[in-house]
């Protein structure tokens, strides 16, 4: 379906880019990179950029399509990732194959075909980054996003705009630790997408919460907990937006 070329990781005085080509169907040449230097020494974010796609109407890098990972866990995760894959020639492709390349092809369809899920952010506030960076994958695949720094309207209270906003969202995400499960707020909005059987789809580590699912939490012993610790930020976007359309094998 698409042939991977021209790819390469150059690492300089601790920036990286990693940039390759690929073809796509009818387009030759979509290019590519994952850099840290997006911003200069002021701030090592990754950024996935695509630099030329006639599909998203991207001729030079003033256009390009991109989002930012601005999470210092996800950072370091990709970081490592990319060390591992940067062994050989071949783990580099397949890194580039099985992370990066399926995630600009949904951007590519997507852009034609907007998906009608929408999304909330369950979080602390202490992850905020780490749900920003949620935000920032999922809005560049083209998903309308509820997070409550940003999209808080003026005057609302707090918790009347967050019943709407779960009111009017299909799905859920949350990142689940021993802080979230001990808030309030946090349980009572998991709880209340639950009861208007909304897609949950919950992020964290189960050793970390398992001594928390007690009383109205137990039902989360149920669900899947993706240990997203495991996996590259790109696979974890792939499968979230895999779980949306088969949501009726999801358990609600």
């Amino acid at each position: 379906m698409y042939n991977v070329k021209n790819y390469g990781l150059d690492g300089r005085s601790g920036f990286w880019f990693l940039h390759f080509a690929f073809d796509y169907a009818l387009e030759n040449g979509i290019e590519v990179r994952l850099t840290n230097f997006k911003y200069g020494r002021e701030r090592q974010d990754w950024s996935l950029e695509v630099t030329k796609c006639f599909y998203l109407g991207i001729e030079s890098k003033e256009n390009m399509a991109s989002f930012d990972m601005v999470d210092d866990f996800v950072n370091t995760t990709e970081l490592r990732r990319l060390n591992e894959s940067s062994v050989t020639m071949e783990k580099l492709y397949s890194y580039i194959e099985t992370n990066m390349i399926p995630i600009v092809i949904r951007k590519i369809k997507y852009t034609k075909y907007k998906p009608q899920f929408r999304f909330f952010l369950s979080h602390k506030t202490r992850d905020k980054p780490l749900m920003r960076t949620f935000e920032n994958g999922l809005r560049f695949l083209g998903y309308d996003t509820w997070l409550d720094a940003v999209n808080m309207p003026f005057g609302a209270t707090l918790q009347g705009a967050l019943k709407t906003s779960i009111d009017d969202s299909d799905c859920l995400i949350a990142w689940l630790n021993a802080e979230y499960l001990q808030s309030e707020y946090c349980k009572a909005e998991l709880l209340y997408a639950r009861r208007q059987r909304k897609i949950l789809l919950l992020f964290g580590v189960y050793d970390d919460i398992k001594n928390y699912l007690t009383g109205d939490m137990e039902f989360i012993k149920e669900l899947v907990v993706f240990n997203p610790t495991e996996s590259s930020f790109f696979e974890v976007l792939r499968r979230i937006d895999e779980a949306l359309f088969d949501f009726e094998k999801l358990p609600l």
